[in-house]
């Protein structure tokens, strides 16, 4: 193997765990330990965001790369947060209608995959954008995962039609032809001095700050699209 051959492995490597915390997760929500899924999901985004970290660095991307992640995706952000939804709704509540609960999951895991299908066909390996069409995956998992961790530190406990209402807005966005600006443009107010004290702060509190945080980045981007059209 030669040396342009091992920069592959390391973002490849972190990709697959990505979806190992995926697959994880799933059997987790199988045993009914839903905090513990949620968290799961939640740490194979970090991984998600280090793949690509880790590509650019080593100047690593490949059309292999740009698909193994795609599919890694699907399973980690898709599959896994529609099996909690499902989990969720099956064993936690009496009062949402059980002939809905399979097809509300299996639309969110749907339009979870067809929003990364859309992104693959129309992006190469290595493009970075300032703008997404459609709300990315890993925010729609966001909002999913830390509804459920949010509802439950607070003692609110899950309330089924909001999460219902979280995953089936989630899926809409997703497959939307919304601009959805990246995270690092919505959050830019935030002075640099202070973005490691403010991230080891969401860190501390995330099930707390995380949904928040999610619902603030998905209205920020409405907003700016809705007023934009009013303008023109």
């Amino acid at each position: 193997m030669n040396k342009i051959e091992r920069k592959y492995i390391l973002p490849n490597a972190i990709t697959a765990t990505n979806m190992l915390l995926g697959f994880l997760s799933i059997t987790m929500s199988i045993k009914e330990n839903y905090r513990l899924a949620a968290w799961l999901i939640l740490l194979a985004m970090v991984f998600d965001a280090l793949d690509g970290l880790t590509a650019r660095k080593l100047n690593a991307f490949s059309e292999f790369g740009k698909e193994f992640d795609s599919f890694c995706d699907s399973v980690s952000f898709g599959i896994a947060p529609g099996i909690l939804i499902f989990s969720l709704l099956s064993t936690t509540t009496n009062n949402f209608p059980k002939e809905l609960i399979t097809p509300l999951a299996f639309l969110y895991a749907l339009a979870g995959v067809v929003r990364l299908v859309k992104f693959n066909v129309v992006t190469t390996a290595s493009d970075s954008k300032d703008d997404f069409s459609g709300m990315p995956i890993p925010n729609g998992a966001n909002l999913v995962v830390s509804y459920f961790l949010f509802a439950e530190v607070t003692g609110l406990g899950v309330e089924p039609k909001i999460l219902a209402v979280v995953a089936l807005g989630s899926a809409v966005l997703m497959i939307s032809t919304i601009p959805f600006r990246i995270p690092q443009k919505i959050f830019s107010f935030i002075p640099k001095k202070m973005i490691l004290f403010v991230a080891i702060a969401i860190l501390g509190t995330a099930e707390y700050s995380l949904f928040p945080l999610g619902l603030y980045y998905v209205f920020a981007n409405l907003f700016t699209f809705f007023n934009s059209k009013d303008q023109n």
